[in-house]
């Protein structure tokens, strides 16, 4: 697979919409403005390092066309990298962990606050770099810098996956737990779970082309993917 590096100059502010079957493939519920990521409790956060979702679709297939994800900033300043693997990585507790970089855009701007970073990933940007076709599970995943004890930073967290539009829209799931890097290495990633009623998915939106319902099958997200999301929180 191509590992696609996009500068932040060229991160638009809004969601493609490019063909008929162009959509939301998956959404969070949640209204919450509790965050996670640096600055915050030693035994979870890991300054500088990345947090993420894995989100699983019906089939690989779909044609990335962007995401939006929430975030909060004590301060002005400082910086965060988006990247989208591929979860073709080594094992943890039994679930391939984030591997292949499939989508890496560095250097996106912090404002202070709760804020909204949107990536468009453009007719120009398809061009240049080549279609996205996304894998059936891939890990969204956001990293920051500059931030201190004093000026935390952290991805909002989003709560449950959506389910409005199904059979044809928001057909990703995530379980309740969310991947996190633990170190430099490649392969450093473990899988988390916060204190809380929510579910623990970050406040994320992908869209892509939707495949055509001939080709893969659009309805099979329902229990199946449930089942899934509860034998993976019952084998932790």
């Amino acid at each position: 697979m191509t590992h696609r590096s996009i500068f932040a100059a060229a991160a638009a502010l809004a969601l493609a919409t490019s063909s008929a079957f162009a959509g939301t493939i998956y959404s969070t519920t949640g209204t919450s403005t509790d965050y996670y990521g640096v600055g915050t409790s030693i035994a979870n956060g890991h300054r500088g390092y990345e947090y993420g979702d894995e989100i699983v679709l019906p089939s690989a297939g779909y044609s990335f066309t962007g995401l939006s994800f929430d975030y909060y900033s004590a301060s002005l300043g400082g910086s965060m990298n988006l990247n989208i693997y591929a979860n073709d990585g080594p094992l943890v507790n039994g679930f391939k962990s984030p591997g292949t970089k499939l989508l890496s855009v560095p250097g996106i701007g912090i404002s202070s606050g709760v804020n909204k970073a949107t990536f468009d990933y453009t007719p120009e940007l398809i061009a240049q770099n080549g279609e996205l076709k996304l894998p059936q599970v891939f890990t969204v995943s956001v990293s920051f810098s500059g931030a201190t004890t004093t000026a935390n930073k952290g991805l909002i967290i989003g709560g449950a996956a959506s389910t409005v539009g199904q059979p044809h829209l928001n057909v990703g799931a995530s379980g309740d737990d969310f991947w996190q890097k633990t170190g430099p290495g490649a392969n450093d990633w473990a899988l988390r779970q916060l204190s809380g009623t929510q579910a623990d998915n970050f406040k994320i939106t992908v869209s892509a082309n939707i495949p055509e319902p001939t080709t893969v099958a659009l309805g099979v997200v329902g229990a199946a993917f449930l089942g899934a999301s509860a034998l993976r929180r019952n084998r932790r």
